[in-house]
């Protein structure tokens, strides 16, 4: 068990960097460019199982997607990273985890 556990804070460090990489560059990169990365990052994710964080993911793409569509920049990216910071470190909690922090990100953009 111990093995697993070091191996899934591996992958966590390595979602950690790349999470920090594309909030380093998500507000002067073209939106394909910060899509791309972001499918990327949920591949890796969903290979390891960590469902939150690949629910966020695939939030974050829809609504970068549908900005995309309609020419407008309406996509709070930086509120989904700073979500997937929390996901990433979320021990289990399959969908009902990742629908929650979904959720939160709709509570603070009515806020």
């Amino acid at each position: 068990m111990s093995a697993e556990r070091d191996a899934m804070m591996v992958v966590r460090a390595e979602l950690c960097e790349r999470l920090a990489a594309m909030r380093s560059f998500a507000a002067k990169a073209s939106l394909p460019d910060l899509a791309e990365s972001m499918a990327k990052f949920r591949s890796l994710a969903a290979t390891y199982g960590m469902t939150p964080v690949v629910r966020l993911s695939e939030a974050l793409e829809r609504a970068m997607a549908q900005d995309h569509a309609e020419r407008a920049s309406r996509c709070p990216t930086a509120l989904y990273l700073e979500r997937l910071q929390d996901a990433i470190g979320c021990e289990g909690g399959g969908d009902q985890a990742g629908q929650a922090m979904i959720a939160s990100v709709s509570v603070r953009l009515v806020a």
